[in-house]
């Protein structure tokens, strides 16, 4: 009866995982397509290994924290347009949101690209990571989440961010489409300004 509570036990924890992982997209295609529009260069960089959390990416499109869209009265330029319909932002809030489950970039994921990858978030990575590249040129790190689907799958969004040790941030939610089979961006949102 044990081990049966322990087969049943690995197997839904399988059977959830499986779920989780299929809500997002199977190949990084289109992240590799939007950062050669980059022109990321001979550069080097360092890209945070953890990816970026969903609900930076969500906020930036949605312009504030929680499902609600926003419309600020002293800005009500929308910067989403015809990209935002409640409808499919609802389903996607309600499916990306509280997703806490840690996710980490691997090298074979930016073939083409030259990346340092370091664990960590934000100060904690900024400030050992800044002692370790210290006098090695490196001065930038990339932290990218993972490209979320939006409007039936028409759409899929992320996060981008290039964040310099020097302290200039450009957090941005990227929007892309397949057209004719090739990705393109549809829109760059910076955080409430339109690139």
């Amino acid at each position: 009866m044990e081990q049966f509570k322990k087969i049943l036990i690995l197997s839904i924890s399988f059977f959830i995982l499986s779920c989780v992982s299929t809500k997002y997209v199977d190949s990084y295609e289109s992240v590799n397509v939007f950062l050669k529009t980059q022109k990321l260069g001979k550069k080097k960089y360092i890209l945070q290994s953890d990816k970026g959390r969903n609900k930076q990416a969500l906020r930036i499109f949605n312009r504030g924290e929680g499902a609600a869209h926003i419309i600020d009265s002293s800005d009500p330029v929308d910067y989403t347009d015809d990209l935002f319909v409640e409808k499919h932002w609802r389903k996607m809030y309600r499916k990306y949101a509280n997703d806490t489950i840690k996710k980490y970039w691997k090298k074979e994921d930016f073939p083409g690209h030259n990346f340092f990858l370091e664990k960590g978030t934000g100060l904690t990575l900024k400030y050992d990571i800044g002692i370790k590249y210290m006098n090695s040129g490196i001065e930038d790190v990339i932290v990218i989440s993972e490209p979320m689907y939006y409007w039936n799958k028409k759409y899929i969004m992320f996060y981008f961010n290039i964040v310099s040790f020097s302290g200039s941030l450009e957090p941005q939610v990227v929007i892309m489409k397949k057209e004719k089979g090739k990705w393109i961006v549809v829109k760059v949102i910076g955080d409430y300004v339109y690139y």
